[in-house]
């Protein structure tokens, strides 16, 4: 799925002094520890508007979403690894941690190696899968995703699969940089697996 990302960012961060307030207060909760506003937010600000209304979504895929924290942090981690969007992984491996997944639960569902995960993490890292692949799931897959997830849940696997696989375009068109050094390796992965019946 992946391809070679750009060896260096082809768009700079736009510099805080520069933002308008509105934005500024969008941005006001996607700070790290030291205050900064996140690379990738910043980057995203050449388009201010735009950035104000995705943050609105993105806000709901990210803090209001019905999934389980830890059932959606690895399929994000699923699709950064897919994506090889190293921004991505690094920050997703520290909301991950925070959540109380372990670093052999974080490469098993970058990595393919699912046997050791819940059956609805299974479940949801194939539907993951078949998004990204083909943009649906076949009927199998819907029935397996109905006995464990209700409507509204299944909806929000569609939007965080959505949200994150955009992220992760963004991150390797822009070449986005990580901030720092990477909290865990990026595997690369392997083909997508099937969920036993």
């Amino acid at each position: 799925m992946s391809q070679e990302v750009p060896e260096k960012a082809r768009l700079q961060p736009v510099d805080e002094s520069e933002l308008h307030e509105r934005t500024l207060a969008s941005l006001a909760p996607y700070r790290d520890e030291d205050g900064r506003i996140y690379t990738i937010w910043a980057t995203l600000a050449h388009h201010e508007d735009a950035l104000r209304r995705f943050l609105v979504f993105g806000n709901h895929v990210l803090g209001k979403n019905t999934l389980p924290l830890t059932s959606r942090e690895l399929m994000i981690l699923r699709i950064a690894a897919r994506a090889q969007a190293a921004y991505e992984w690094d920050q997703h491996v520290r909301i991950a941690r925070r959540a109380g997944l372990a670093d052999g639960t974080i490469l098993a569902a970058a990595t393919g190696a699912w046997d050791g995960l819940d059956e609805r993490d299974r479940v949801l890292l194939a539907a993951t899968d078949a998004l990204v692949e083909t943009q649906n799931v076949d009927d199998d897959l819907w029935e397996r995703l109905s006995v464990h997830l209700s409507t509204e849940q299944v909806i929000d696997v569609l939007y965080t699969v959505g949200q994150y696989l955009t992220i992760a375009t963004v991150i390797n068109t822009l070449g986005v940089r990580v901030e720092g050094d990477l909290a865990l390796p990026l595997p690369l992965p392997t083909d997508s697996k099937e969920v036993p019946a």
